[in-house]
């Protein structure tokens, strides 16, 4: 029998690139060749951050935008869309044309489902891959029975304030919807149009997997048994740090072990999110109020403003009390998991609710947009490890509502106990016997006895 071969498709974003880049190291772990596709700018900003994996054929194609077009415009969608599906399926018919490990099966991201249209062309299993909530992959999954019911119309505007995804479902509301985290009509109807051509791709998956574990999302994977948990990945220590769009510091690691246990606030807001020069002096001021350490994410493109001098004072400020410590990027599974820390003041992302409920930390929640609103609503409601961020009428979250609610959050008992619980039905999840780990090989073996439906 050949080497079981698997090309692994990704959004081009780091959110997205990450958690499969963690799915691809478990699958080349068990005997798997991996060829990990990127876009042309996605690979080319990994390669600068040294964060490739040398394990994998790392290969790229390109996205239809130009080399200084913004990756966050709308026209992204419609780009991918022209242009990624012929350079994907000419690379696979390169490689498959070398006559070695030819590729067996196609892993998609669920905003790549066309690929998998290319994946029943070429004999291809496919896979798709959800990197976020279990509720999202369900309402995208939704959208044929959710126009017909009149839920959402043929441009994705809502018509109802809840509804439930299926009769014995929680009701929800417009923040399940991805594309409607902005005002911006057309930017609305890109979306939805793009999500909407893919989701009849998607249900031809032979499995939808995605990075979530059964207790998270229990009513969603009562309701949906085709959608399979398989997380929170990685599996084990995490020691595969790559995918990433910025270096990791490694002096984080050293300072956070110099600290106390339980005594350091962390702070980060993920691969996207902008801060203005207001937001961020309030929360430098609530920081330092505090008199708590910190650990502080903050990436080179993640501020804008004139905020140098400001800043400048600021850390020599926190440098002479020696309690908090500023950078770039970080490993964050490693830092969540690092026993200094206390809480999480996070933006919300799928992969940062992860990796701080794998690890048992309190959330203090700050969302930006898209479904950040409804992993916020799910964190502080539903499985209540969190408190929620208030922003004023001018948007802002000022220094009194940040060090009240950081206050309040690390002095409730009961958010500590069920942040516990909640770790401890992640670790059971991915050990031995637990749900995401069986379906996790079963999906390794599965895609293995079906390695030679090609050639």
């Amino acid at each position: 029998m050949s080497t079981p071969h698997a090309l692994v498709l990704p959004w081009p974003m780091v959110g997205h690139i990450v958690p499969m880049m963690h799915l691809s190291h478990f699958l080349a772990d068990n005997g798997f060749k991996i060829t990990f596709v990127n876009t042309e700018d996605s690979h080319n900003r990994i390669a600068s951050a040294g964060s490739l994996a040398e394990r994998f054929h790392m290969v790229s194609i390109p996205d239809g935008l130009g080399p200084e077009e913004s990756r966050f415009d709308p026209r992204v969608f419609d780009a991918i869309e022209y242009n990624m599906p012929s350079q994907l399926e000419n690379l696979i018919q390169k490689i498959n044309g070398e006559g070695k490990e030819k590729i067996t099966s196609l892993i998609a991201d669920v905003g790549m489902g066309w690929a998998l249209e290319i994946a029943e062309r070429l004999g291809l299993r496919p896979v798709i891959f959800c990197p976020v909530s279990a509720t999202f992959l369900a309402t995208f999954l939704s959208i044929p029975k959710l126009r017909k019911t009149g839920v959402i119309d043929e441009n994705g505007s809502v018509n109802k304030e809840r509804f439930k995804l299926a009769p014995t479902a929680t009701y929800t509301n417009e923040t399940s919807f991805v594309w409607n985290f902005t005002q911006n009509s057309e930017t609305q109807q890109r979306m939805f149009r793009y999500f909407d051509n893919n989701v009849q791709s998607v249900l031809k998956a032979q499995f939808i997997v995605c990075n979530s574990f059964q207790d998270f999302e229990l009513p969603i994977f009562t309701d949906f048994p085709n959608i399979i948990p398989i997380g929170p990945h990685p599996f084990g220590k995490a020691t595969n740090a790559t995918g990433h769009f910025w270096s990791n510091d490694p002096t984080c690691i050293d300072w956070l072990d110099q600290q106390p246990v339980n005594s350091v606030v962390y702070v980060a807001f993920g691969s996207i999110a902008i801060l203005d020069q207001n937001q961020l002096e309030e929360f430098a001021f609530a920081l330092e109020s505090t008199q708590m350490r910190f650990l502080w994410i903050i990436r080179p493109n993640q501020t804008m403003g004139k905020h140098h001098n400001f800043f400048k004072q600021f850390q020599e400020s926190i440098n002479e009390r020696g309690k908090g410590k500023i950078v770039n990027w970080c490993n964050q599974e490693k830092v969540l998991a690092h026993p200094s820390i206390a809480c999480f003041v996070s933006h919300c992302g799928w992969n940062s609710a992860m990796d701080g409920v794998k690890n048992g930390v309190p959330f203090l929640c700050l969302p930006f947009f898209a479904d950040q609103l409804a992993i916020r609503d799910h964190l502080c409601n539903e499985v209540k490890v969190g408190l929620s961020l208030l922003r004023n009428e001018n948007g802002v979250v000022t220094r009194e509502e940040i060090k009240s609610k950081l206050v309040d959050l690390l002095q409730s008992e009961e958010i500590k106990v069920r942040a516990g619980r909640m770790k401890e039905l992640a670790q059971i999840s991915i050990s031995p016997g637990g749900s995401s780990f069986q379906n996790s090989y079963s999906l390794v073996e599965a895609l293995k006895k079906l390695d030679d439906v090609i050639g």
